[in-house]
C-alpha cells in the first residue's frame, strides 16, 4: 500500500543519494571565476514523508585568473579554489504523489577549504593556504521516484562560507546545481 509521498507504509525510510553538478560562485570575491565541478554523496533517513535528516560529504572548485602581489613586485596567477564539505541538513518534503515530491533543504556543515595559486613569473612558482570554515546552504530540489526504491531529482542551494585565506575573509558565496540518483532502502 502507497502512503503519501516516497515511503511505502512499512517500507524503506532510508536512503543514499549521489548528487552531480556544478558550482556556480556569486560573490564579489569570486568575480571572474569560472563555474566548477560539484559533487556530493548523502545518507538520509525520514522520520515520516515529510521530513528527513541528510549527511553529506562532497567537493566543489572553482577557478580564476588573479592579480599576486609581492613586496615590490605584482604578477598574474592562476587560483583554484576547492572545497570539501561534511555536512547536515534538514529536508522537508511535499510529496504531491507517489511519483513527484519537491522539497526544501536548509543545514550547516564544516568545510575544508584548500587554495592554490600558480604565480607566473619567472620561477613560475606557487603559494597555497588551506582553511577549516562552518558554513551553512539553504535550497530545494524535486524527486521523481521510479518506484519505491529508487529515484532521480534535481536540486540548487545557496552556500554561504567565508574561509580565511593568505590573512584575509574570503566570500565564496556560490550556488551548487545538481543532478541526483538515489537508492532507499
Amino acid at each position: 500500500v502507497m502512503g503519501a509521498g516516497p515511503l511505502v507504509v512499512g517500507g524503506p525510510s532510508n536512503y543514499v543519494v549521489g548528487k552531480l553538478g556544478a558550482y556556480i560562485p556569486t560573490s564579489n570575491d569570486l568575480s571572474g571565476f569560472d563555474t566548477g565541478f560539484n559533487g556530493e554523496f548523502a545518507f538520509g533517513h525520514y522520520f515520516n514523508p515529510y521530513l528527513a535528516l541528510e549527511l553529506g560529504v562532497g567537493y566543489f572548485q572553482t577557478e580564476g585568473d588573479v592579480i599576486v602581489v609581492y613586496p615590490g613586485a605584482t604578477y598574474h596567477g592562476d587560483e583554484k579554489i576547492e572545497v570539501t564539505p561534511l555536512t547536515a541538513s534538514l529536508k522537508v518534503s511535499i510529496p504531491v504523489s507517489i511519483w513527484v515530491e519537491p522539497y526544501a533543504i536548509a543545514g550547516i556543515g564544516a568545510y575544508f577549504v584548500y587554495d592554490h595559486i600558480n604565480v607566473s613569473n619567472l620561477h613560475h612558482d606557487y603559494i597555497s593556504d588551506s582553511a577549516t570554515a562552518f558554513g551553512a546552504h539553504l535550497g530545494g530540489g524535486i524527486n521523481f521516484n521510479i518506484n519505491p526504491n529508487f529515484f532521480v531529482g534535481a536540486e540548487c542551494k545557496y552556500v554561504w562560507l567565508d574561509p580565511s585565506l593568505y590573512g584575509a575573509d574570503v566570500n565564496l558565496g556560490g550556488v551548487r546545481v545538481t543532478g541526483n540518483f538515489g537508492v532507499r532502502f
